[in-house]
């Protein structure tokens, strides 16, 4: 029975939780019924900048100083709370196992296991392909402090010295959101005084198990593992046994310092099995609930010889110091467990079923409030139980009727169409711990003109029945199951009715409608995305990133951690505005005109610097090609428009172009994109190893034709050609892997001797010297992500060097053919492509007739673009392009090491990528090039610009200089050359790099 029951293992640590916290509506500025947003009464004026409704929750009373007294000038405001900027992130930090137990007896704190690592990570996100994914903290209602959903996605357990690149012990999927269980007060010491009191003293219990019938619940077989682990591989292949149960339990919050802070828990929990027919959420047992308001819930398992509890918050501490240990210790030092006397637990007769000494549950560090005691009277414990001392009283609650899920999302009903939008889950009904068919099982909503509930029976037998739920009008409520003091609830938010949003045609969906009727919300609300990722706010941002902001708020992603809106507000017809909005995006593009050997043996540590810096530029240049293979083909909608028009057939729209819902299937141009990222993410890692050796960040160059093949040493053309079926052919050729024969040198045989080089050259690295290049963890594999979920291409000495270089040749080559890189390898995936063209009785050629190297001044093997519309919009693109190297240049002078996702240099270089050169790329296509039959492109890259300053500041200058003079010359092209969202974007850069420059903006985001 769960953690009941034997192997059983404790576990402790800290949680991190930065949760939004001005959302809690405590001076009524928020109508969760309708995500209207207030300011003295009123509705906010979204023609006003967000960071005046900001300013004023912040001034609102009562406000607090740094030590949570009433002070009516303190940096505290109840309105917003301890964490305005809140982002809903949630991670369990330092966890450990603490002990062991395989059977009865004490806990065995000296098992090998003891010390091994667990993580709680959120999902792999298949559209960002990233690794560090975090869990979300969400609470359905924020008012209440019992409707918390932790939205996670992979358990892991790993070594006591295991790495970023160490593979797990053990490593499982989780399903659906686990919610709160138990919510306990008062249970750190006693109250201070502090704001924040009730917070500080609140305890929760979540409880999620993990399905060993799942693909991805996996041991690793390639490591030793513990006796302890295979005792619990053994335990698990009983019929009975449907997983592993994982319990936890938060407490203790520590004192924030100073507004938008997130906090630590301490953390305590205990794993066991998952045994049929118990809920995967909810705790397992006999529940005995306190008559004290300050004493949480216990339960009981009456086994042939002895009594096991779990009472995990049962009992609260005595004491709690005023400032937290340190910064390895994040949270506040907590006294012993309150001494309650021996606690006797009795049957109805009132005969004695067991003892718990009172030394044994103030043990609380040892055990986690799970432990076992000798049973006494076997036959007294068949009626209801109850366990007391002098000084606390627990009572067994007969039924307990529970849910998988207690904390349900509802859609408000379509009024106009009469659709409703009901959801069913299945109710278990228990007595004394024991399934059984409840006798007279209501339901009853708190609010019932918010939530329609009807029972029904169920499949599943005796001891289940069916709850439909319906929402009937937006709100928050609780549908109570069962009956008197033992009850049990449910809560349910019913979201905004938003359904006549549903009927405005995708053409009338421009940014400004989608801020109105939807982002306006969350920029007032959730100021982290303006203050840490971009403003909802920023027009030239949201078109950038259309795409994206549809398939994070895709309505099919609701229960993945990376889901957004995090805080689950949004109403499925305000979800689908944002398709809509990126079809228009999408459809304001032009359409387009009518279409017409062996590896050298590197000798030394110099020689391994030039061959690096080689492979750098290599990636540049295959990242480049693949990029203007895919810009030559049309987008969807402009895909489209050549269906309406009779030049494509609808499956060939699919073929280049993918699905019409813009979300996994992106068709070919879609996967030459994603190859294109991930050869970024290759130029990065290669730059990584570099600066490991003490080498400065190489920008690159990217070359061509017969520099190319000079500079390389391959046979295959480097050259910017539009998509075909020929340079897809030459993109295979480019991936193609080292462990298939192949006539002359390739990409791999050259990367095979710069692996040789780092495994056998001595001397390359410094000894603790430590990592010197960036972390990124966005478009890495989800195989990086299942087998290393906290890697993020850091590079410090040999063995992760040779891990990064490893990871290149396997997104590249794949391994092997029997390798499970092999089918996500570029090599495999770029084949499968051209397979699918091939296959087709009717050729396809989907891409604009652009020029081959097209280029502003003649060069060998290159064609000059003579149009002057297209000659001014190539200039543009060509100072972009060299504006994203410097941006990223002068990121690396400044030798950082933390992440390149929070380095707003780097995050200005990708920006300018994805918002200006992309664009223009499209826009380039599109465009005469004074050729005849073919159209302009970007053009070929030239020597890199006059480098920038290596002083933070005089360098952040120049570049701010240099997006100002950009953004003037977009501004002087003709009307409609160069969007909005473009001159914007170089703009925003403009001041947020002269902020940088003048010191007051933070580096890093």
């Amino acid at each position: 029975m769960s953690v009941l029951d034997f192997p059983r293992f404790h576990f402790r640590g800290f949680a991190r939780a930065n949760v939004p916290t001005a959302n809690r509506n405590t001076h009524g500025q928020l109508d969760i019924a309708t995500n209207v947003v207030s300011m003295a009464g009123q509705p906010v004026d979204l023609d006003r900048p967000p960071s005046e409704f900001h300013a004023y929750l912040k001034q609102l009373a009562p406000r607090f100083n740094a030590a949570g007294q009433p002070d009516e000038d303190g940096i505290f405001s109840q309105a917003a709370g301890h964490n305005f900027c809140g982002n809903n992130h949630f991670a369990w930090e330092n966890a450990c196992i603490t002990g062991v137990q395989l059977g009865a007896g004490d806990v065995d704190t000296d098992d090998a296991l003891v010390g091994a690592r667990l993580a709680l990570w959120g999902h792999y996100n298949d559209y960002l392909r990233t690794t560090v994914n975090r869990a979300r903290w969400v609470d359905c209602d924020p008012s209440e402090p019992d409707t918390t959903l932790i939205y996670a996605g992979q358990f892991t357990l790993s070594g006591k010295q295991a790495g970023a690149n160490t593979p797990s012990l053990f490593s499982a999927d989780i399903g659906p959101p686990h919610a709160v269980r138990w919510v306990g007060s008062g249970h750190a010491g006693e109250r201070s005084g502090h704001f924040l009191d009730d917070d500080i003293g609140r305890s929760r219990l979540f409880q999620f198990s993990v399905a060993k019938g799942d693909p991805h619940f996996l041991f690793n077989q390639d490591a030793p593992l513990p006796a302890s682990l295979h005792a619990l591989q053994e335990a698990l292949a009983g019929d009975d046994v449907l997983g592993l149960t994982i319990q936890y339990s938060l407490f203790n919050m520590s004192t924030p310092l100073r507004p938008d802070s997130q906090v630590f828990y301490d953390m305590a929990g205990s794993i066991g099995l998952w045994r049929r027919d118990e809920l995967a959420t909810c705790p397992a047992g006999r529940l005995l609930l306190p008559r004290q308001a300050n004493l949480g819930p216990v339960l009981v398992r009456v086994g042939a010889d002895r009594v096991s509890l779990n009472m995990p918050t049962a009992i609260p501490f005595s004491t709690r110091a005023p400032h937290a240990v340190s910064e390895q210790h994040p949270t506040h030092a907590l006294g012993e467990k309150r001494a309650l006397g021996e606690l006797l637990l009795h049957g109805a007769s009132g005969k004695l079923v067991a003892r718990i000494p009172e030394a044994l549950y103030r043990d609380y560090w040892r055990h986690h409030g799970v432990f076992d005691v000798p049973l006494l009277h076997a036959a007294a414990a068949a009626g209801s139980l109850t366990l007391s001392s002098a000084e606390a009283h627990w009572e067994e609650t007969d039924w307990v009727v529970q849910t998988e899920r207690n904390q349900l999302y509802l859609e408000a009903p379509n009024h106009a169409s009469g659709e409703d939008f009901p959801q069913t889950i299945v109710v278990q009904s228990r007595l004394r711990g024991e399934l059984r068919a409840h006798p007279a099982l209501a339901v009853q909503a708190d609010k019932g003109e918010l939530v329609g509930a009807e029972l029904a029976p169920c499949a599943l037998g005796p001891g289940y029945a069916a709850l439909t739920l319906t929402g009937r009008r937006p709100g928050a409520t609780r549908i109570m199951l069962g009956e008197a003091s033992g009850r049990q609830f449910i809560g349910a938010r019913v979201l905004p009715d938003d359904w006549h949003l549903d009927k405005v045609p995708a053409e009338q969906v421009d940014y400004a409608f989608l801020y109105k009727h939807v982002m306006s919300y969350y920029e007032l609300m959730y100021p982290f995305m303006s203050d840490k990722v971009f403003s909802l706010a920023d027009h030239c941002k949201c078109e950038t990133y259309s795409r994206l902001m549809w398939q994070m708020c895709d309505p099919q992603n609701r229960d993945k951690s990376y889901y957004m809106p995090s805080t689950r507000e949004l109403s499925l017809p305000k979800s689908r505005l944002f398709l809509k909005y990126l079809t228009q995006v999408e459809a304001a593009a032009k359409a387009p005109p009518a279409p017409a050997g062996a590896a050298h043996a590197i000798s030394c540590k110099a020689e391994l610097v030039d061959e690096l810096k080689k492979a750098v530029d290599l990636e540049l240049s295959l990242m480049l090609q693949y990029l203007y293979a895919a810009y030559a083909i049309p987008n969807y909608a402009q895909g489209e428009a050549l269906v309406a028009a009779g030049q494509w057939t609808p499956d060939e729209l699919e073929l280049a172009c993918g699905g019409a819902d813009r979300l996994r299937d992106s068709g070919t141009r879609g996967a030459l994109l994603a190859i294109a990222h991930e050869e970024m993410i290759h130029y990065l890692l290669v730059n990584n190893v570099l600066m490991a050796l003490g080498e400065p960040f190489h920008a690159g160059q990217p070359v061509l034709g017969q520099e190319a093949s000079e500079r390389f040493g391959l046979d295959t053309e480097f050259a910017f050609e539009p998509f075909s079926e020929n340079v897809l052919a030459r993109f295979v050729r480019f991936e193609w892997p080292d462990y298939l024969p192949t006539p002359g040198k390739s990409i791999a045989t050259f990367y095979k001797a710069i692996r040789q080089a780092v495994a056998d050259l001595p001397g390359l690295f410094e000894p603790g010297a430590g990592k010197r290049g960036g972390e990124h963890h966005l478009f890495l594999k989800e195989l990086t992500n299942r087998a290393f979920p906290a890697y993020q291409l850091e590079v410090g000495d040999r063995d992760s060097a040779l891990f990064a270089l490893d990871f290149v040749t396997e997104q590249g080559e794949g391994v092997a053919l029997d390798s499970p890189h092999f089918s996500s390898s570029h090599f495999q995936r770029l084949r499968t492509l051209a397979g699918r063209f091939a296959a087709r009785a009717k050729p396809f050629e989907p891409a604009m007739p652009a020029l081959k190297n097209p280029v502003l001044e003649a060069r060998a093997g290159c064609n000059v673009v003579t149009d002057p519309s297209a000659r001014s919009l190539m200039r543009l693109y060509q100072g972009c392009h060299e504006l994203t190297l410097a941006l990223m240049a002068h990121h690396f002078a400044q030798q950082p090491l933390g992440s390149l996702r929070r380095s707003r240099l780097m995050n200005a270089s990708i920006d300018i990528m994805t918002g200006c050169l992309r664009p223009l790329s499209a826009a380039l296509m599109s465009m005469p090039s004074g050729v005849a039959g073919r159209s302009a492109g970007p053009p070929v890259p030239g020597a890199p610009g006059a480098a920038v300053d290596s002083d933070y500041a005089r360098g952040c200058a120049m570049l701010a200089e240099r997006c100002r003079a950009l953004a003037q010359y977009a501004r002087s092209l003709d009307a409609g050359v160069v969007g909005a969202a473009q001159i914007g974007m170089l703009e925003f850069f403009n001041q947020q790099l002269t902020d940088l420059s003048r010191g007051t903006m933070s580096r890093e985001a």
